[in-house]
């Protein structure tokens, strides 16, 4: 083997080494070189990219300046990037923008003039930032509201005291009830002040085993007599349920707070429906959707029919002071503070909601004890030989969960394909002709929503299978369906149950 070879071959062991993406590109700003971090950072197949521009990595604003970029440094030689680096963002295969650290070097080759860039994936590093900021905001919010508690506290004291000592020397029926329904004013805002004393992490809350039947029991008593008659409230429980560690007032004031931002997204009316019941979290991917630990909780579920969130206001719906109420009519706290009780309890909050559509907002909590019994279906263990050499289309228009799901199916043995609405996979299906099936989100932006493609496919595609996704409750999502029975997988789900959905539908002729 001659020595140029040979140092080819070590340079390209070298690059394919590093953690690090790296690429070489000429004066032209073609790629020349890539090693295998290219493509586990950007999506594209590393070989695939020798020979295209550099801007295909990059968005759209970046790639227009990029050129001129490199004219300016040959023009000038002011290193503003050279051999210093630079916070610039990146572009992936599938349309997503994310942050990168770029390094740039120049060298001499053959007469010819390289560049070499080494990029750091900045993601993870961002989102710490981020939550490092948003728990420097909570901090400052819980110090300045301490002060104001307190002083509310004694504030209210003072009004709660006289109004009691005033009640008991006033005459006169109509009185006595104006000083009552102030009374009660008074103690709502002392209540009120309590909670923003417990956000602060100035109070200590007192945890207890919980029976979470008897509490939402309560709770919905209490949201039945509070809403209007044109809402209707139902409570769907699971008998019986394992005990969690709670505080019994504060998952009722939980409730409340969720209920009436519901009643409030409803203001022509609608359903609420309250759902109790045990699941079990097995597998790395549903954990990692919900951000909890694997392990059995006790789900709550609170779903409505309301206005729904659109993406932004269900990232922000649970930082503290955060409304979409006019000036008045909120504080902002609610979700906060139903946020704060249940990791304090060592749970989690989810939230899914679709504009048009509505919210479910669920509570997680772990189990206190013995783990319960799973009732087992046939086959709900995660069965490999589900993938016969069939070809899924994935529908989802969040790249994160459309990411999400492809690993999952391929991990299953299935061919998979991507879309990230309903127009484009009308595309797809006309030009592939060898899908099996396709999973789809059922509400989506764009002309063409998940039900909408489900009728496409059944007048068009008839040999293809369709399953459905949704994280709205059951019997809701039931309305929403074609007479042509389809099955509907609600988020979040297991690894197990995503297996048999597809594995049933394949089964089913």
């Amino acid at each position: 083997m001659s020595d140029f070879k040979h140092d080819a071959l070590l340079f390209k062991a070298l690059l394919d080494a590093m953690p690090d993406a790296v690429v070489v590109s000429d004066l032209e700003g073609m790629i020349t070189q890539t090693n295998l971090a290219v493509g586990h950072l950007f999506g594209h197949d590393p070989a695939q990219l020798v020979g295209k521009s550099i801007n295909i990595l990059m968005p759209k604003a970046l790639a227009d300046r990029h050129d001129g970029f490199i004219q300016r440094y040959l023009e000038t030689d002011q290193p503003r990037i050279m051999r210093r680096g630079r916070a610039v963002e990146g572009l992936r295969s599938d349309g997503t923008a994310f942050p990168l650290h770029a390094s740039l070097g120049k060298t001499e080759h053959g007469g010819e003039t390289y560049f070499i860039a080494i990029l750091h994936d900045l993601s993870k590093r961002k989102a710490a930032e981020d939550a490092l900021a948003r728990s420097a905001r909570v901090d400052a919010i819980g110090q300045m509201t301490s002060g104001i508690s307190h002083d509310f506290s004694n504030i209210l004291t003072v009004i709660i005291g006289n109004l009691e000592l005033l009640e008991a020397r006033i005459e006169g029926a109509d009185n006595k009830e104006i000083i009552s329904d102030a009374a009660e004013a008074a103690q709502l805002g002392a209540e009120l002040t309590s909670r923003i004393s417990a956000f602060a992490r100035n109070t200590i809350t007192h945890f207890d085993p919980t029976d979470v039947n008897e509490a939402c029991d309560a709770a919905t008593a209490l949201i039945q007599r509070t809403f209007d008659p044109h809402h209707e409230i139902a409570f769907e429980r699971t008998d019986p349920l394992p005990v969690v560690l709670a505080d019994t007032t504060q998952l009722q004031s939980a409730l409340i707070n969720i209920a009436l931002n519901a009643r409030d997204a409803m203001p022509d009316g609608g359903k609420l429906v309250v759902r109790t019941e045990t699941v079990l979290i097995d597998d790395s991917y549903m954990a990692q959707e919900l951000d909890v630990a694997q392990g059995h909780y006790v789900r709550i579920s609170v779903t409505d029919t309301g206005v729904g969130m659109g993406p932004d206001t269900q990232q922000k719906a649970f930082e503290p002071f955060f409304t979409t109420k006019p000036i008045g009519h909120g504080t902002g706290l609610g979700l906060a503070m139903v946020y704060g009780f249940v990791r304090q309890c060592g749970g989690h909050v989810a939230i899914y909601s679709e504009i048009g559509l509505g919210t479910t907002i669920a509570l997680y909590f772990p189990i206190l004890g013995e783990a319960p019994p799973i009732r087992q279906t046939a086959g709900q263990s995660i069965a490999r030989h589900d993938a016969r050499g069939q070809s899924v289309l994935v529908v989802e228009d969040n790249p994160q969960v459309r990411r999400l799901t492809t690993a999952r199916l391929k991990e299953l043995g299935y061919t998979v394909h991507e879309s990230g609405s309903g127009d484009d996979a009308t595309e797809i299906l006309r030009r592939q002709s060898n899908i099996d099936a396709v999973f789809t989100d059922l509400v989506m932006p764009g002309e063409m929503d998940g039900l909408a493609l489900a009728r496409h496919i059944v007048a068009t595609y008839p040999h293809i299978r369709i399953l459905l996704t949704s994280g709205y409750g059951e019997d809701i999502l039931k309305a929403k369906k074609t007479e042509t029975n389809l099955q509907i997988l609600r988020k979040p789900y297991r690894q197990s149950e995503l297996a048999n959905a597809l594995s049933a539908l394949f089964d089913r002729d």
